[in-house]
């Protein structure tokens, strides 16, 4: 087993093959790499590009929506008769494949033009060709282009060590403090995602928030809450004594169904890990049988020993992330009842969010931690720009994700760093998110872009 200090990227076992054999790689002849040179090839190999792309995007997404809707048949909420259907026929997979094919066919037909036309392959080319192929987020719904647009531009940002974690931190502290305080900022399925994973009601967050904001709570409301979730009768009595004006709402309040915060949090973590063992076993296997077929052929167990260990990851990541925040949650009642503290600010739910996010995403692996970062990323800006547009510091500008979405896809397919981070040997992955299932669904755009390094040249086929 590799200790952390003797573990190395792809990026850098690869320069060490270039330092041991760089004349394999910088005298490689340009007339054998197979780009178009006419017009009429430059049109063709788009149109197969795109082509592919369609196909690969659109088969991957509805292979999602297949899986899904297979699982909603075994929970009989769904008929068998309709899952080809709702599955191949979803309006949703054909827009999502769409999009990555006019995206593949506007690029390689801009980049190879103006290749051709100048008689240069640099940076421009890929600028320009970028800039344009971001024109393909037509092809979604404008309530989507706006979650695409964010996901693609915040994959712009320079990472550091521990940098993926920070930022999904900071960005869990905006959303948590969004689902505590405001969450008409928060899209509403990312809500209603959020109240099932968490198991707290939203007539329960609604009642803290009103006590946070200096509200009164009559009894009878209060009671008239709990008492859908059948409270237990220490609930009960915690309640009809507590004061209009209360410190802050207690736990009893808040989980009336279960005595003891302990025995809470154990709930929320076995609940949390059960309700998304299904989903996550999905997401892990469905990418590992589109892109490494090969691989699972030649060793099936060896594969899904590994989907299982990263489902088992990630079932564990937000069953700590969810029970976390409730401890923090319960940590800060019991000093209250204490007397230790009468500190009950809006903005404390926000760093409880920072902590558990901040501890938890070490469970995952490295590189799902960057990806989750950036999912989360974009709600949090969304939700804080919904904010200050509600308090008029800003205002809005139509077409705006459109022109973010051709920005970030030139600063992707131009930039030197970005690329040697988004290539692996001879494979471009781009992410996009689905909204529906909060997962990512990794695309694979063929081009041939030359990425240059220290004199060496590289073809991404």
């Amino acid at each position: 087993m590799l200790t952390p200090q003797q573990r190395s990227s792809s990026y850098d076992r690869l320069r060490a093959k270039l330092k041991r054999n760089p004349s394999s790689f910088t005298k490689v002849d340009k007339k054998d790499w197979p780009r178009p040179q006419t017009p009429k090839e430059i049109a063709i190999h788009a149109i197969k590009g795109g082509a592919r792309a369609f196909l690969l995007a659109y088969g991957l997404r509805a292979g999602v929506n297949f899986c899904f809707y297979l699982l909603r048949v075994i929970r009989k909420k769904a008929q068998l008769a309709n899952i080809l259907s709702a599955s191949f026929k979803n309006e949703t997979a054909v827009r999502f494949g769409g999009m990555i094919g006019v995206f593949g066919l506007l690029w390689k037909l801009v980049n190879n033009s103006m290749r051709v036309y100048r008689d240069k392959d640099d940076r421009l080319n890929g600028l320009v060709a970028g800039a344009v192929a971001g024109l393909a987020i037509l092809c979604e719904k404008k309530e989507k282009r706006v979650d695409i647009a964010q996901q693609l531009f915040a994959r712009d940002i320079i990472y550091f060590k521990h940098g993926d974690a920070l930022l999904f931190g900071l960005a869990c502290m905006e959303i948590l403090y969004a689902y505590t305080m405001n969450y008409q900022t928060l899209d509403p399925g990312y809500y209603d995602f959020m109240i099932k994973a968490a198991r707290v009601p939203h007539d329960l967050l609604r009642l803290n928030e009103k006590n946070v904001r200096g509200g009164a709570l009559t009894t009878h409301e209060t009671l008239h809450a709990i008492q859908k979730f059948r409270p237990t009768p220490h609930a009960v009595k915690v309640v009809e004594n507590m004061p209009e004006f209360p410190v802050a709402v207690p736990c009893e309040a808040i989980h009336p169904w279960i005595d003891g915060c302990h025995a809470t949090a154990f709930e929320r973590f076995v609940k949390v890990c059960q309700a998304m063992l299904p989903v996550y076993g999905t997401l892990h296997l469905v990418p590992m049988l589109v892109f490494r077929t090969k691989a699972f052929t030649k060793s099936p167990v060896s594969m899904l020993s590994k989907t299982a260990l990263g489902t088992a990851k990630s079932c564990a990541f937000l069953g700590l992330f969810v029970t976390l925040y409730q401890y923090q949650f319960c940590a800060h009642r019991n000093l209250i009842k204490s007397g230790v503290t009468t500190f009950n600010s809006k903005y404390l739910y926000g760093l409880f969010g920072f902590v558990c996010s901040f501890t938890s995403i070490f469970l995952e692996e490295k590189k799902r931690r960057g990806e989750l970062a950036m999912y989360c990323l974009p709600i949090a800006l969304k939700s804080y720009y919904q904010i200050l547009y509600q308090r008029k510091w800003i205002f809005h500008i139509k077409h705006f994700e459109v022109m973010m979405t051709s920005v970030a896809m030139a600063i992707i397919m131009v930039s030197i760093k970005t690329l040697l981070r988004l290539f692996y040997t001879k494979k471009f992955f781009i992410v996009i998110l689905s909204r529906r299932t909060r997962c990512s669904i990794i695309i694979r755009l063929q081009d041939y872009v030359p990425i240059r390094r220290q004199k060496l040249s590289i073809c991404a086929k």
